[in-house]
């Protein structure tokens, strides 16, 4: 009863995320409350075909935690702590533990692809409506380009790996040209590099398998194309990616992750501490030509680990996700796991969006991630059984 109650709360958590931050965390925090519950009556097991997810993040969670230790403000950094690795990480808990079937983990992952697809259609809108940046219906605009730049490739994987939605194949397709659009309109520029990254890989390797992919990636390219080069707004928004002169965004980003690196030179090993980027960088490295001055953050998830959690927290950074991509990618590999390939396409486009932004610091899509990687690992396990068998 309680593990198809789980069920019910993680279709809700994962949709009512985009709608509202208080709703999705009330529903995490029910999660978390059916977790603990389970943990009491002795009904959570663990299963070892995870073990190597859990050592890697572990090692991550470890390094963490001796930055906070070790940040001078012990109070302060362990709070950090707490809230990265006990709370925004609970998502990946509650799906591995409590809802480690295929049915369950199949039906929360299309519930998040209807929710990211009505959020993209109220991105149009108010594009449509003058607004500059679009950001669905609540946060910030990036949070919404953290949010794409994890579903857009699975939407894309969905669409031509008809398998797995069977003859709604094109489901995937319309909601993957919603998506677009809404991310057109939210102006991130950093998911606009992402997810045009990653998709077009997607693209060629798919446009090779038959001539039927090859002829949908053509015409799709070619309309997109067509519809975003007559458009004068967002083409001025792309001309200033690669303005480093008088783009302040471009020039303050660049002004940051020189005072991270001073922050990092200055504390290689453990870094300023977990959680003592913003007082360190506004106090003592903020650069004099910077016109920002109150940014919380080096807008750059590897300069924020180097600055704030050193070579000990970086090292942790990689090994977490370089295992994440370099397991999925030798499943994919060797028996074309196509979940496996979900993965590794949404931590990849989440981690090039991470060039520009620290996305892994953001909250909302952080547990966003963690939920849908649980999601796609117990999928890519039961893949793995099926074709073993």
């Amino acid at each position: 009863m309680l593990t198809s109650l789980t069920s019910i709360f993680a279709v809700v958590f994962i949709f009512g995320s985009f709608i509202s931050i208080a709703l999705g965390n009330i529903f995490l925090g029910i999660l978390t409350l059916c977790f603990f519950i389970n943990l009491y009556h002795k009904q959570v097991k663990f299963n070892y075909d995870y073990k190597g997810y859990f050592t890697s993040i572990g090692l991550f969670v470890i390094a963490m935690l001796i930055s906070a230790l070790f940040s001078g403000d012990i109070i302060y950094g362990l709070k950090r702590w707490a809230d990265m690795w006990i709370w925004r990480f609970m998502p990946f808990v509650v799906v591995i533990f409590l809802l480690n079937n295929y049915i369950d983990a199949k039906k929360v992952m299309l519930t998040g692809f209807a929710g990211i697809t009505v959020t993209s259609v109220y991105a149009v809108y108010q594009g449509l409506s003058g607004i500059g940046r679009a950001n669905g219906f609540y946060g910030h605009p990036m949070t919404l380009g953290g949010w794409l730049c994890i579903f857009l490739p699975l939407l894309l994987i969905e669409f031509f790996e008809r398998k797995l939605l069977g003859k709604y194949y094109w489901l995937a397709g319309l909601a993957f040209c919603i998506c677009s659009a809404g991310l057109v309109f939210n102006a991130t520029r950093g998911a606009w590099l992402a997810v045009a990254i990653v998709s077009a890989v997607l693209l060629i390797y798919y446009m090779f398998k038959n001539k039927r992919n090859l002829a949908v990636s053509i015409i799709f390219v070619a309309l997109i194309s067509t519809v975003l080069v007559n458009n004068p707004k967002f083409m001025h928004r792309l001309d200033t990616i690669d303005d480093f002169n008088k783009y302040q965004s471009n020039t303050e980003r660049i002004l940051i992750w020189q005072s991270a690196w001073n922050m990092f030179k200055d504390h290689p090993i453990l870094g300023v501490g977990l959680g003592q980027y913003t007082e360190n960088y506004q106090q003592k490295y903020i650069s004099p030509q910077a016109k920002e001055p109150k940014l919380g953050h080096a807008h750059n998830n590897f300069m924020q680990m180097l600055a704030e959690n050193g070579i000990v927290g970086f090292a942790g950074f990689v090994i977490m996700f370089g295992y994440i991509i370099l397991k999925n990618l030798i499943a994919w590999v060797k028996v074309k796991n196509v979940y496996a390939l979900m993965i590794v396409s949404a931590t990849v486009c989440l981690l090039l969006q991470g060039f520009t932004e620290y996305n892994v610091g953001n909250s909302a899509v952080i547990k966003m991630y963690w939920l849908v990687l649980g999601l796609l690992v117990v999928l890519s396990e039961f893949y793995r059984k099926e074709t073993n068998n």
